[in-house]
């Protein structure tokens, strides 16, 4: 979602700013059950895929709808700047890179609004040292803007101006 040039918003889509920070609980001292149970969480990378949906389809099942990924590894915030087509995108889940059945449901969405750069937020997702499939996970929405901004300022100066408000809501 990141990486080249990114086009100011326009009628046609806008800009959202946000990152991914995962936290993983510092691993215990090594012994024989930690090595048993799970593998040690901080050493995946995980992946989030997220969906434009429709207003006839908000859960995002249909296989043809727009989709993108997000990357992050434990313990470094994922800062992202995206510029979307207008409309309605949900966080729809994560997985532990390379092992599908490893993960979880996220559900939060956000708007792209025309002619709009937003900040959406900073989601937060934390689990435990060891991840299993089954796995319990908490998440939240915190605002970390004035620390995104400044770093997204310095790559792309021209967007940091009149960036509104947005948060990513639960469904």
């Amino acid at each position: 979602m990141t990486g080249g040039p990114i086009v100011p918003a326009g009628p046609d889509g806008g800009v959202v700013i946000g990152s991914v920070l995962v936290q993983a609980d510092q691993e215990a001292p090594d012994s024989w059950l930690n090595r048993l149970f799970g593998r040690k969480a901080e050493g995946f990378t995980y992946e989030f895929e997220i969906l434009g949906v429709q207003a006839t389809d908000p859960k995002g099942t249909h296989p043809y709808l727009a989709r993108y990924e997000l990357d992050a590894k434990p313990g470094e915030e994922r800062i992202f700047v995206a510029r979307l087509p207008v409309g309605t995108y949900l966080f729809k889940a994560f997985r532990h890179e390379g092992v599908s059945a490893m993960g979880g449901d996220v559900g939060l969405t956000f708007s792209v609004a025309p002619e709009t750069t937003a900040y959406i937020g900073r989601l937060v997702l934390d689990l435990p040292r060891r991840v299993a499939i089954g796995t319990s996970y908490t998440y939240q929405v915190q605002d970390a803007r004035e620390t995104t901004l400044a770093i997204v300022q310095k790559q792309y100066p021209h967007l940091g101006r009149q960036v509104v408000n947005a948060p990513m809501q639960t469904r």
